[in-house]
């Protein structure tokens, strides 16, 4: 009987270790991507993957699209006037961005 219940306990430990890699693999994976969408945006290209795309008018001179990816976000600005990019900004999804709504 105690043979039967030590099978059992080895099998919840290994279901419990490949659990664990794959919860593991999927942490690195995501952490990857986002190292990845941060590296384009800094060489000022758009990132990857944009599940929705949101545009935003500010004012007059000046309007922002903002994508949102898998736990990030990324918001450019653009110039009315020849749709030129003022600035770019990317973060994760529960912090704000830096630079206002209503700030030039």
């Amino acid at each position: 009987m105690s043979q039967n219940t030590e099978e059992k306990q080895e099998k919840i430990r290994k279901n419990i270790k490949v659990i664990c890699f794959i919860i593991l693999g999927i942490v690195i994976l995501w952490f990857s991507l986002v190292l990845v969408e941060l590296y384009r945006v800094k060489i000022d290209k758009r990132p990857l993957i944009c599940v929705n795309e949101v545009k935003d008018i500010e004012d007059d001179d000046e309007y922002s699209l903002t994508c949102y990816g898998i736990l990030y976000k990324y918001r450019e600005y653009h110039y009315n006037s020849d749709d030129s990019i003022s600035a770019r900004e990317f973060t994760l999804v529960f912090k704000e961005f830096e630079r206002k709504l209503d700030d030039k």
